[in-house]
C-alpha cells in the first residue's frame, strides 16, 4: 500500500469534485430509492395490465383494498435484488468505461454507446428479478386458486424453472433488455452529458442544485422514451403461458385503450421516475464527493 504525502491529502480534501465513484454506490442508492417509490411502482405495474381503465387513485384504493398497506410493498424483495445486482452493474460499466477512456469526456455519441452497453450488460441479471418482481405485484388481482404465492425472490427463483422451465424466467427479455439498454442511455448516458453541458456553461458548481435538476429533467425524458417497451415488458412477464404467443402480440394488446395504450401508466411512472432518478443521483453524487475515490491520491484514501 503506497504511503501518500499530507499534500496529496490534503489536495484530495479540497477536491472533492474530482472524486471517482466506488463500485457500490450505484447499487446502494437505487436500494435507498426503492423503499421510497416501491408503493408508486405498483401503482403503475397495475395501470399497465389492467383490462378496465382506472385512474390513479381508484387503482391506489383497490390495491389497498386488496392486500392492505403492506399490499404496495409486494415483490420488493425482487426490486431490492434487482438493484443490487442490475442497477448496481449498469453504474460499474458505465464508470469503468469513464475510467478505462473508452469514450471522451466530449463525445456524446461515446457516451450514448456505452450507456447503452453497460444497459445491455445490467440486464442480464436483472431480467429474471424484474419479472418475478412483477408477478408478486400483481398477484393479489387473480383469483385465489389462481395466485402463484411466490413467498420471495429466491422461492420464484427455485419455482418458475421447476414449474415452468427455466426459459420462462427470460419472459419478455428481449423487451426487457431494449429498455434496459435505451433506459440508462436516457438515464445514465443522458445525466452525464446534461451535467457535462450544465458545467461547461454555467457557473454552477458541481452540488446538490446542479444534481437535482439535471436528474430531474433526466427522469422526465427517460420515461417519456422507455414506458411503451415497459408497457409491453409488463405484459409478456405477467402473461400466463400461451397468452402472448409473440412480443408482437403482447404488442396488439397493449393498444386495446387505443392510441393512449402504449402511455398507460405514464403518469405514476412518471410521478416514480421523477422522485426516484432525482434522488438516486444526489445520493449517489454526494456519496462520490464525500466517500469516493481520490484520483489524486491512490489507495491510502480508498481505504
Amino acid at each position: 500500500m503506497p504511503v501518500l504525502d499530507d499534500n496529496i491529502i490534503d489536495e484530495c480534501e479540497d477536491a472533492r469534485e474530482g472524486r471517482l465513484p466506488r463500485w457500490w454506490f450505484g447499487g446502494f442508492s437505487s436500494v435507498c430509492v426503492a423503499f421510497a417509490v416501491a408503493p408508486i411502482d405498483i401503482v403503475k405495474t397495475h395501470m399497465q395490465i389492467q383490462k378496465k381503465k382506472r385512474s390513479i387513485y381508484a387503482t391506489a384504493l383497490n390495491i389497498h383494498k386488496l392486500r392492505g398497506f403492506l399490499g404496495f410493498y409486494d415483490g420488493f424483495s425482487a426490486a431490492i435484488l434487482r438493484q443490487i445486482t442490475s442497477t448496481n452493474i449498469r453504474f460499474i460499466v458505465y464508470e469503468a468505461g469513464k475510467k478505462m477512456h473508452l469514450v471522451d469526456e466530449n463525445a456524446y455519441l461515446g457516451k450514448i454507446i456505452l450507456g447503452c452497453a453497460a444497459g445491455l450488460c445490467g440486464s442480464v441479471c436483472g431480467v429474471p428479478t424484474d419479472l418475478i418482481n412483477v408477478r408478486m405485484q400483481t398477484d393479489m388481482k387473480d383469483e385465489p386458486n389462481k395466485r402463484r404465492n411466490y413467498k420471495h425472490v429466491f422461492d420464484g427463483f427455485v419455482r418458475i424453472p421447476r414449474e415452468e422451465g427455466w426459459m420462462t424466467l427470460y419472459k419478455g427479455g428481449s423487451v426487457a433488455v431494449l429498455k434496459a439498454s435505451l433506459g440508462t442511455c436516457s438515464q445514465i448516458a443522458l445525466y452525464d452529458i446534461i451535467k457535462t453541458e450544465v458545467r461547461k456553461n454555467t457557473s454552477v458548481n458541481d452540488g446538490v442544485p446542479l444534481h437535482f435538476l439535471t436528474s430531474l429533467a433526466t427522469s422526465i425524458i427517460s420515461s417519456t422514451i422507455t414506458h411503451p417497451l415497459d408497457v409491453v415488458k409488463t405484459l409478456m412477464m405477467n402473461s400466463r403461458p400461451g397468452e402472448f404467443s409473440t412480443t408482437f402480440h403482447a404488442a396488439i394488446y397493449m393498444m386495446r385503450f387505443g392510441v393512449t395504450g402504449p402511455y398507460r401508466g405514464l403518469v405514476p411512472a412518471v410521478v416514480r421516475k421523477a422522485p426516484a432518478t432525482t434522488l438516486l443521483f444526489v445520493l449517489y453524487e454526494q456519496l462520490r464527493l464525500h466517500f469516493g475515490i481520490c484520483s489524486l491520491g491512490g489507495d491510502k484514501i480508498n481505504g
